[in-house]
């Protein structure tokens, strides 16, 4: 549940760090924002079997 968390924060975060650099929304942003967050969420996950 929190690696859930975890990628959510991370896609609204670069979301909104994206929408504020180039002033708008575009699907580009949306996207890149899904891929970090996945790539994030993966990364945590592992981390969570670990630790």
């Amino acid at each position: 549940m929190s690696t859930i968390v975890f990628a959510f924060s991370i896609f609204c975060g670069w979301l909104i760090f994206d929408v504020v650099k180039h002033r708008k929304l575009t699907l580009e942003s949306l996207v890149s924002s899904l891929v970090i967050a996945v790539v994030a969420g993966v990364f945590w996950w592992i981390l969570d079997l670990f630790f």
